[in-house]
Order: structure tokens, then C-alpha cells, then sequence
């Protein structure tokens, strides 16, 4: 079980790292709010046949819809600041930066879940907050203030999983996917006249597949907390940076440099280290 959790979580991680890619490529010519809508719109395919016919009716039936609205936006958030921070910066960087979520897990579990972080937990923390201001190198330019967009991300994505681990434990994970999608969709969609932009076949086409990858991956990543503990997933997470490095390589050109190297070696120790002290 716990095997094909982390195959799960391997697959949807890597998914979400070609989904970031191909919204840096389509911001250039597009709106967030078009891009962001997309990914919601041709998700909901995936939703209803994850669901199957038989569940359509009651799909949203859930034991705790507050709680499952709230986590609902966490994905929409983070959508938001992907699109806007890779942007500004190499998709290798802003994902090594994100990966900061796991160390914001073991900061928050104790608020939210009433879980004790460790000394040797908040020392790990610190080390990976040294490992972003390493790639961030505050005051050099550009990456530095873009900075807030991949750390705004690792925080709405610790909040995803610690929300994730706490509705699992009611509903099915084909309810929490449809949650996920007809929460942004929902929100999303009236804002659509102020952020449209004329779309070619070949963008509607990046845009669809854009979307399928979203609704895979997060129905892949709710299935795999269904089945294992954060704490034994969440190191598996770092997968995702081999996605934004190739894509990234591949499509425009970025390697990330010697700091940015460093400083994901930093963060991944870190984030292993505490995390795998919280699974023992």
C-alpha cells in the first residue's frame, strides 16, 4: 500500500511539474485568469470520469463542506502564484524554491493538527530556509523579489496537504477531487471577461492539456494521501524538480547555476531530514 502511494504521489508531482512548464509558456500570450480557468475547465473531464456515472448525483456530498471549500483554494492559489512567479524567473528555481512546503508542514502541524515538531525538526526547518536565501541571494536582483511568488506557493501547498490528510479521513478521494475542481471553476470563471485574450488552436490545445495534467495529478496526489501519511510522502514530493529541470532545459533553454544547485541541496536535506523524523 504504502509502495503505491508514492508511485501515485511520484506520477502526480511529475505532472504538475510539465502543468507549471506549460504555464510558463502560455503566459506570455495569455492572462492568469485564462490560464488559471483553463486548467479548472478541462479538469472537469477528468473529475466526472474519475467519479464514474454512478456518482455524479452526489458527488459533492461530503461529511465537512467548509473544510473541503477552504482546501478547495489551495490549489487555486498556488495556481496563481506558479503562473505569475515563472514568469519572472527559471522554472527550476521557482520549483526549488517551493520545495520549502515540506519543512512549511512540519512548522504547521502543530497549529493545525495538533502535531509536536521537534528540535531537531525546527533545526531542519532553519536549514531549509537557508537553502532559499541561497537561491533567492536577497538584493541580486530579480529572482529575490520574485521570491514571494514560489514561497507564497510552498505555503498554500503545505496547507493542500495537512487539509488533504484531514478530509481523507471522511470523504472519498473522488469527492475531494471534485471539491478541488468546482471550487475554482466556480471562482474563476466570472472573472474570465476581464483577463480574455484571442487563443489559437494550438493554445487551446496546450491549455486542454494543461488542464487534464491538473486533474490527474491532484486526483493521483489525493489518492496517495488517502493511502499513506504525509510524513512518509512528502520527501517524494522533490520528484516534481526533475520534471521543471527538464522542461525547463528542453523548452527554454534553463540550467539552473551553481547557487541554485546548491541552495535545492540545502532545502531537499532539510526537508528528508525533518520529515523522515516525523515518519519514524
Amino acid at each position: 500500500m504504502r509502495a503505491k502511494a508514492i508511485l501515485l504521489l511520484v506520477l502526480g508531482v511529475t505532472l504538475f511539474g510539465v502543468m507549471d512548464g506549460l504555464g510558463k509558456f502560455l503566459v506570455a500570450d495569455h492572462s492568469v485568469v485564462q490560464i488559471v480557468w483553463a486548467r479548472y475547465a478541462f479538469a472537469l473531464p477528468v473529475s466526472l470520469w474519475a467519479s464514474g456515472p454512478g456518482m455524479w448525483s452526489g458527488l459533492l456530498a461530503c461529511e465537512r463542506p467548509v473544510l473541503q471549500a477552504v482546501r478547495g483554494l489551495m490549489p487555486l492559489l498556488a495556481s496563481v502564484a506558479v503562473i505569475v512567479g515563472v514568469r519572472l524567473m527559471p522554472l527550476a528555481d521557482f520549483t526549488a524554491i517551493g520545495f520549502a512546503s515540506p519543512l512549511l508542514v512540519a512548522a504547521l502541524s502543530a497549529p493545525l493538527l495538533k502535531e509536536r515538531t521537534s528540535l531537531h525538526g525546527w533545526v531542519a526547518v532553519l536549514c531549509g530556509f537557508a537553502g532559499v536565501l541561497v537561491i533567492v541571494r536577497p538584493g541580486t536582483g530579480t529572482i529575490a523579489w520574485g521570491a514571494i511568488f514560489p514561497l507564497a506557493t510552498a505555503f498554500f501547498f503545505a496547507l493542500y496537504q495537512l487539509l488533504t490528510r484531514l478530509v481523507s479521513r471522511d470523504d472519498d478521494p473522488r469527492t475531494t477531487l471534485a471539491w478541488t475542481i468546482a471550487v475554482g471553476f466556480v471562482l474563476t470563471t466570472p472573472l474570465l471577461p476581464f483577463g480574455w485574450r484571442p487563443v489559437d488552436a494550438t493554445r487551446w490545445s496546450l491549455m486542454a492539456l494543461s488542464g487534464v495534467l491538473f486533474g490527474m495529478g491532484q486526483f493521483l496526489l489525493i489518492r496517495a494521501y488517502s493511502m499513506a501519511a504525509a510524513g512518509v510522502l512528502a520527501p517524494f514530493t522533490y520528484a516534481q524538480i526533475i520534471a521543471a529541470v527538464l522542461f525547463g532545459l528542453l523548452v527554454f533553454g534553463d540550467l539552473p547555476d551553481v547557487w541554485t544547485s546548491l541552495g535545492t541541496a540545502l532545502i531537499v536535506l532539510a526537508g528528508l531530514y525533518v520529515l523522515r523524523g516525523r515518519a519514524a
